[in-house]
């Protein structure tokens, strides 16, 4: 069979699972994901499938799908590259049907164990498992399967999906046995014979890795249930040929560089960022079919897994500024960083990709700093986010990549249509909410950081001076919950509690204060509230606190105030 990476001979057999788990050494190779089934969800559908299908009758075959293994595992046995999650689950079940037999004292309990689970050898001490998992999921998996350490059911929420599932079985093998009394032997035996003949599996062996990654992903092109991340691992390990050690070390290495387990959702979500930085905006959907023309050769397999790992470093870089990459970037204080971590903007993290390893530091941080003025006004617009930003970005980023874009002056000369003016940024600013926790309160505190230090005349607006809530909190003068009769001339000034309400978020409502003063103040009226305002050190909330009223029209008046500082504190 011709595999497009050469030729070779396919052995392909539709397989009951008990067979394959009685006749074949298998192993998870280590790099694969972890056992991710949920109780909840896979777990209980496959029972409920099978107690379906053995209640129609067990002379009715029921198919399971397609696994694929290569011959060429450690220790004699077969590398399992898809069928892992079906394969452990069908171990679990039947090490609970073993146990509920030996639980009711049923001597073919110790048999199906040895026969399906572990066995002795005779060059070996104590019992082999027949499926031996990555190094995280084996030791509760090799607890089951050879009851050296039997979990205790119900399941805790802190136990691993192994454990919760096998617990699943045992739950409902207790009540199947309840429900058939002194039929219950009989039955679970008869589960035994299902799971071993009519379960079945179509079972592709190849004689190598890499065609088995071929065969993957060709059985997988749709791209059902599988990310974009996992299709491109197939792809490239596939590719690798000689160099497949390296390819699949560099991967690992890249998901590891993310503070990830596995190449889940944000790591695809990183691989359109980086490959959006490289060839400009594309799309999820698109992603796995573009970096596949990237790869053809094995050459091309390895020369991608490296770069990847560099993106993958810069990509982690971007949201932590203590990074080890920054001390050779830029210089020990690097106050933008932490400002555009906060903000977290797709366009950003495309842009800077690029900019971070072909920049000169000097460059890099003349661009960190506009890049934090560039994203106020944007967010400020609700712009940062729209697909005009993000096309933009891509092409900056592909041009910097090409060397036609070399310093920051020339990045701001290709945004100049985009950023918006003066006068646009100032009228919206007037008007701007925030609204919620989390996020959005930490920009709050951010935005009004920056402006006090312009109020101060003391400049490096892309400098947070403190962002913590336990230390710097943010105060909502009109509060969020506020006593209709403490606050009645602010709701009869908004027309009625609901548009009154609608006052909280502006930013003009807003005042920092330190942690012990916002707690003493919680809903109080605005007199009370006043006289600690004006105790404050910083400017912007001392002239709150000189208001001798606070209505709607007092937070309008001083969101005007301060959006005429914002076009000095985030200049274009």
């Amino acid at each position: 069979m011709a595999s497009g990476h050469g030729s070779t001979t396919l052995q392909l057999n539709l397989v009951g699972i008990g067979e394959i788990l009685r006749n074949d050494r298998l192993v998870v190779p280590q790099f694969q994901r972890a056992y991710c089934w949920k109780v909840d969800r896979e777990v209980k559908a496959y029972w409920t499938d099978m107690d379906r299908a053995i209640r129609i009758g067990t002379d009715e075959e029921y198919f399971f799908g397609t696994i694929v293994l290569t011959q060429d595992g450690p220790e004699d046995r077969k590398k399992i590259i898809d069928g892992q999650q079906r394969l452990v689950t069908s171990s679990l079940l039947i090490a609970a049907i073993r146990d509920a037999l030996h639980q009711l004292g049923h001597i073919r309990a110790h048999l199906i164990g040895d026969e399906f689970l572990a066995s002795q050898a005779w060059d070996a001490e104590g019992t082999e498992p027949h499926l031996k998992l990555n190094e995280d999921d084996n030791p509760p998996f090799h607890g089951i399967v050879t009851r050296s350490t039997l979990p205790v059911h119900p399941a805790k929420r802190t136990d691993s999906d192994i454990i919760r599932a096998y617990c699943f079985f045992r739950e409902e093998l207790d009540k199947l046995t309840e429900r058939y009394g002194a039929e219950a032997t009989h039955e679970l035996l008869k589960w035994v014979k299902y799971l071993q003949q009519r379960a079945q599996l179509a079972v592709v062996e190849t004689p190598s890795e890499a065609d088995a990654y071929v065969i993957f992903e060709t059985l997988n092109n749709r791209g059902a249930d599988l990310t974009t991340a996992d299709l491109l691992k197939n792809h490239l390990f596939g590719a690798a040929k000689l160099h497949l050690d390296s390819v699949r070390n560099n991967w690992h290495k890249a998901i590891g560089a993310l503070s990830l387990t596995a190449a889940n959702e944000k790591f695809t979500k990183f691989l359109r960022h980086y490959w959006s930085s490289r060839v400009g905006k594309v799309t999820e959907r698109d992603l796995y079919a573009k970096m596949r023309e990237r790869v053809v050769q094995s050459q091309d397999a390895l020369t991608f897994s490296e770069e990847l790992l560099s993106g993958a470093r810069i990509y982690a870089a971007l949201s932590d500024p203590s990074h080890e990459i920054w001390n050779e970037k830029c210089s020990s204080r690097r106050p933008a960083l932490d400002t555009l971590a906060l903000f977290n903007l797709v366009p950003n993290k495309i842009l800077l990709l690029a900019a971070v390893e072909h920049f000169p530091p000097v460059q890099i941080e003349k661009l960190l700093k506009a890049m934090v003025n560039w994203s106020v006004r944007g967010m400020v617009m609700s712009a940062m986010n729209r697909g005009r930003y993000e096309d933009l970005y891509s092409q900056i980023a592909m041009g910097i990549r090409q060397g036609a874009i070399t310093n920051a002056t020339q990045v701001r000369e290709r945004l100049n249509d985009l950023i918006p003016s003066d006068s646009d940024f100032k009228a919206q600013f007037t008007l701007a909410t925030l609204l919620g926790r989390g996020d959005a309160s930490k920009i709050a505190r951010y935005y009004l950081s920056a402006l006090e230090k312009t109020c101060k005349k003391e400049g490096q607006p892309e400098f947070v001076p403190n962002d913590n809530p336990n230390e710097v909190n943010l105060e909502h003068v009109f509060p969020q919950n506020a006593v209709a009769e403490d606050w009645s001339d602010f709701i009869a000034a908004s027309g009625n509690r609901e548009d009154a309400d609608s006052w909280v978020y502006r930013l003009g409502n807003m005042v920092l204060l330190p942690s012990g003063s916002n707690s003493r103040l919680g809903n109080k009226p605005f007199k009370d509230k006043a006289e600690i305002f004006q105790q404050s050190k910083l400017a912007l909330t001392r002239e709150v606190g000189g208001c001798a009223t606070w209505t709607p029209a007092a937070i309008q008046a001083r969101q005007e105030r301060l959006a005429a500082l914002a076009v000095r504190t985030w200049p274009r």
